[in-house]
C-alpha cells in the first residue's frame, strides 16, 4: 500500500476522497490489494510456483487478457529461473517475456504469436531480473489499461519477487529432499543393478520427466544401463542421446533428436574421484529451469557415490563357493575405522601404545581422548596433497589447547570463528598472522580484539560488516588484509545441517554483493581486499561441488586481478562407518589444482585432522529390556557428544575389550542419561554381551565432540586426555569439572533458615 501511495503522491485527505472516485485508481487500488491478498496467503513453507500462478491469473482476469506469463531469470544470468504461464504455451511465453524485459514501462511487444502484447520488465535493485507478457486476440489493449499496469507495477514486481525469495527456499529444500532420497536408497539397497533402476524412478519422480537414461562409462566405452522411456523413442535415438552425454563435466541441456519437437533434454554426469563414472539424462516437453540444473547436479553428486559404493562392495564380494573370514566380536564396520593409532591389540582397545582401560583406571567417565600421532598424521597427508598451500587448523572442531599447539608447531595456523577461538589460538602458540578470522555474526569488540592482535586475515560475511571494520580500522589507524567470503548458491553432498554454500545459507555474500565491494572499495580505504573465501560444507563426500564452486568462484573474481588469494575452506571428509565413498586429500587436490592456478592458496580443515585421533570412552549403567528393545544406558550422551542428536551422525560403537568368542553378541540401543528422547548414541548397535561396568569407546570422536559439550542437567563435562606425538606419554589436558565449576559465576542466593 506504502508503495502505491507514494508513487501517486497522494498527501491530503482531499486528494484521498478524489483518488477514490477515480475509477483508474480505484481498480488500481483493487489490483494492489487483491496482489497483498495473495503475498500475505503464502506460507514459507508453501509451494511458490503456486503463488506465481496465482499473480499471472489475477493479471489474466484484471486485464482480460488471453493470456499471460512471468518469466524470471537467475541474477547475472540468462537463465530461468522460474516460469509461470496461463494459455501460453512455454516457447512462446519465453521468447514474449524476454522481449518484455527490455521495457521499462509497459508497452506492446511485436511479436509473430499474437496480435496483441502487452509487456513490461520486471526490476530488481534496478537490475532486470524478468518479463511480464499480456496477450490478446482480439482487441488492442487501451490506455486505461497501460496506465493501470503502470500504476501498479511495482507491486506487482514487489509480489513476483517476493514470490521469487519463497521459491529458492522451496527449491533449496527440494534438493535436500532429493539427497536425503537417495542416501536412503543406498543404505538399504547393494545391487547396482537395483540401484540404478530406483535412481531411474526417483529422476522420473522428481522432473516429472518422461524420459530419462543412466549410462555407464567403463574403459573409455558407454554402455545404457537403465531407461524409462514413456515417450517410446526409436533404439537408434536413445542411443544418440548416450552419445550426447559422453562428454559433460556440468548439468546441461543437449540437443533433442530431429522428428521430437517439444521434448527438451537435461544432462548431468556421475563424476567419482575426478574421473566420470557415468551420466543421467532426462526429458520431458516442459523448461527445465535453473533449479531443476541444480537438483540434478545435486542428485548426481549424491547418485554418484552410491554407485562407486556399490562396485566396490561388489568387488569386494567372495565368489561362490569361497570361505568367508571367521567372524570376531568387533563389527567390522567398526574394524573400517580404527586405524593405526586406534586399533585392537591382544584384545584390548589401544590409543597408539597405551591401553585404553589404563587411562580408565586413573580419569574414569566419561572421557576424551586424542591421539597426537594420528592428528599429525593427518595433516602431513594434507599438506602433502598441497604443499603449495598454507594450511589453516579449524579451531571449531577441536580447541584443545594442546592439540593446537602440536598442530601449530608442525606448520599449522589456525582458523577462528570468534574472539574466544583467535584468544585460544594465542595461548596455543599461534603468530597472528597465522590465524584467519572468519564466522557469520562477528561482534564489534571480536573485530576490536582481532584488529588489535594484528590477526593475518579477516574473512568479511556481508556489506555491513566490511563497513564496520572499515570504520574500527580506521579508528585504530590501520589497514586490515580481508577476504570476501563468497557463496556460490551450490548444494553440497553432504548433510544439509552442514552445508553451507547454497543460496538458502545464511552464509557468505552473494555474487552482487561482492562486485558491489570490490568496484566501490575506495569507500573503505582501510580495508585490503586480497581473498575470497568459499566454504560450501563440511564432511564433503565428493569433489564435485567444490570444483562447480571454485569454477564459479573463479569467474567471479577474473576481472579484479588484485585478488591474490583462494580460501577453499574445509569440507575434507573423515571416515565414520564402512561403504563410504569418499575423496582422499589427494582425490581433491587432483580435482582443484586446474583451477587454483596463479592464486596462493588457504585451506582450512578441521574434521578430517582430528576426527578420527579421538575417542569417547563410556560406562554401561544398566542393560534394560524394554519394548522388544535392549538399551544399554550409559554415563555419557548428548551432553558429552551432542551429534547424533543434532544430526542424526553415525559413529561406530565398541568395547573395550574384545572377550572370548564364544560369549555371543547383542544388539542394542546404546543410550545416554540425559532426560531427552533424543539422547541416543546409537541404535542397533551389535557388541559383545554386555553388562553394566563394562567401558564402551564411541569413535571417530575427535571433531565437534568436546567443542559442542553442555552442562545441561547440570552434568559436569568430562576431561581430556592427550597422548604426546611419541604414542607413550599422556596426560590430562583438561581437568574433569565439578559440581562447583557448575556454580562459581553465579550469585549465591541467602540460605534459609528452616524450622
Amino acid at each position: 500500500m506504502m508503495l502505491y501511495f507514494s508513487q501517486l503522491n497522494i498527501n491530503d485527505n482531499t486528494r484521498t476522497h478524489h483518488m477514490a472516485a477515480d475509477p483508474l485508481q480505484t481498480e488500481a487500488l483493487q489490483l494492489t490489494l487483491a496482489l497483498d491478498n495473495i503475498r500475505d496467503s503464502i506460507e514459507e513453507d508453501d509451494d511458490p510456483q503456486r503463488m506465481f500462478d496465482d499473480i499471472v491469473r489475477l493479471l489474466q482476469t484484471q486485464f482480460d487478457a488471453d493470456g499471460c506469463a512471468v518469466v524470471l531469470l537467475q541474477e547475472t544470468s540468462d537463465d530461468i529461473e522460474a516460469i509461470a504461464t496461463s494459455g501460453l504455451a512455454q516457447g512462446e511465453a519465453i521468447d514474449l517475456c524476454r522481449a518484455a524485459m527490455r521495457r521499462s514501462e509497459p508497452a506492446a511487444i511485436d511479436n509473430p504469436y499474437w496480435e496483441y502484447a502487452l509487456g513490461n520488465g520486471i526490476i530488481l535493485k534496478g537490475l532486470p531480473l524478468g518479463g511480464l507478457i499480456l496477450t490478446r486476440r482480439s482487441h488492442p489493449f487501451t490506455g486505461h489499461e497501460r496506465a493501470l499496469l503502470a500504476i501498479a507495477e511495482k507491486q506487482i514486481d514487489s509480489a513476483i519477487i517476493q514470490a521469487r525469495m519463497n521459491w529458492k527456499l522451496i527449491q533449496r529444500n527440494r534438493e535436500l529432499n532429493a539427497i536425503y532420497q537417495i542416501d536412503h536408497l543406498r543404505d538399504h539397497i547393494t545391487d547396482e543393478d537395483e540401484l540404478v533402476s530406483a535412481f531411474a524412478d526417483v529422476l522420473i519422480q522428481q522432473f516429472s520427466a518422461q524420459f530419462t537414461i543412466i549410462v555407464r562409462f567403463q574403459d573409455d566405452v558407454s554402455t545404457v544401463r537403465q531407461v524409462e522411456d514413456r515417450l517410446r523413442l526409436p533404439a537408434d535415438v536413445v542411443q544418440a542421446i548416450r552419445a550426447s552425454a559422453a562428454d559433460l563435466s556440468i548439468p546441461q541441456t543437449i540437443p533433442t533428436p530431429a522428428g521430437f519437437p517439444g521434448l527438451i533434454l537435461l544432462a548431468a554426469p556421475f563424476i567419482v574421484g575426478g574421473r566420470r563414472f557415468g551420466a543421467a539424462v532426462i526429458g520431458r516437453k516442459a523448461v527445465f529451469t535453473i533449479a531443476d540444473h541444480r537438483l540434478l547436479f545435486a542428485i548426481t553428486s549424491q547418485v554418484d557415490s552410491a554407485l562407486a559404493q556399490s562396485a566396490r562392495l561388489a568387488e569386494q564380494t567372495p565368489p561362490t563357493g569361497a570361505s568367508l573370514p571367521s567372524a570376531t566380536p568387533s563389527s567390522a564396520a567398526a574394524d573400517s575405522v580404527l586405524n593405526d593409532s586406534i586399533r585392537y591389540q591382544d584384545r584390548q582397545l589401544y590409543c597408539d601404545s597405551v591401553a585404553v582401560s589404563d587411562i580408565i583406571a586413573q580419569v574414569g567417565t566419561p572421557v576424551y581422548i586424542y591421539s597426537l600421532r594420528r592428528a599429525l598424521h593427518n595433516l602431513s597427508e594434507i599438506q602433502a596433497a598441497f604443499p603449495e598451500a598454507h594450511v589453516h587448523f579449524s579451531a571449531k572442531s577441536n580447541a584443545n589447547l594442546a592439540v593446537l599447539n602440536a598442530l601449530i608447531k608442525h606448520g599449522a595456523g589456525i582458523d577462528t570463528v570468534s574472539g574466544g577461538e583467535i584468544h585460544r589460538a594465542l595461548l596455543a602458540g599461534a603468530d597472528p598472522q597465522s590465524i584467519v578470522f572468519a564466522g557469520v555474526g562477528k561482534t564489534s569488540n571480536e573485530l576490536f580484539f582481532a584488529l588489535d592482535q594484528n590477526v593475518g586475515w579477516v574473512n568479511i560475511e556481508n556489506v555491513e560488516e566490511a563497513n564496520l571494520l572499515n570504520a574500527i580500522a580506521s579508528t585504530a589507524g590501520k589497514t586490515i588484509r580481508t577476504a570476501l567470503r563468497f557463496n556460490p548458491d551450490v548444494t553440497a553432498n553432504t548433510h544439509p545441517h552442514i552445508a553451507t554454500g547454497h543460496g538458502g545459507a545464511k552464509f557468505g555474500l552473494s555474487a552482487d554483493a561482492i562486485r558491489w565491494l570490490l568496484d566501490r572499495r575506495n569507500e573503505t580505504p582501510n580495508l585490503r581486499y586480497e581473498g575470497i573465501h568459499i566454504h560450501i560444507g563440511s564432511q564433503l563426500h565428493d569433489t564435485t561441488a567444490t570444483v562447480e564452486a571454485l569454477r564459479v568462484t573463479r569467474e567471479l573474481i577474473a576481472p579484479y586481478p588484485f585478488i591474490t588469494t583462494i580460501d577453499i575452506g574445509g569440507g575434507l571428509p573423515s571416515r565414520y562407518q564402512s561403504g563410504e565413498a569418499l575423496p582422499t586429500p589427494a582425490d581433491f587436490a587432483t580435482a582443484l589444482k586446474p583451477l587454483l592456478d596463479g592464486y596462493d592458496v588457504i585451506l582450512e580443515p578441521g574434521r578430517s585432522i582430528i576426527a578420527d585421533a579421538g575417542l569417547l570412552v563410556a560406562r554401561v549403567l544398566y542393560v534394560k529390556e524394554q519394548g522388544d528393545q535392549t538399551f544399554l544406558i550409559t554415563d555419557t550422551g548428548m551432553t558429552e557428544l551432542i551429534r547424533p542428536a543434532l544430526y542424526n551422525a553415525h559413529h561406530e560403537i565398541v568395547p573395550l575389550t574384545i572377550p572370548d568368542t564364544t560369549a555371543g553378541t547383542m544388539t542394542a540401543a546404546v543410550v545416554g542419561p540425559v532426560c531427552e528422547t533424543t539422547d541416543v548414541l546409537g541404535r542397533n548397535v551389535t557388541l559383545p554381551a554386555v553388562q553394566p561396568g563394562d567401558l564402551l569407546a564411541i569413535l571417530n570422536a575427535g571433531a565437534y565432540g568436546m567443542v559442542m559439550a553442555s552442562n545441561y542437567n547440570s552434568r559436569p563435562r568430562p576431561p581430556e586426555i592427550v597422548l604426546d606425538e611419541d604414542g607413550v606419554r599422556w596426560h590430562v589436558s583438561r581437568r574433569r569439572e565439578t559440581w562447583q565449576d557448575l556454580d562459581q559465576y553465579e550469585a549465591k542466593p541467602p540460605k534459609s533458615t528452616h524450622k
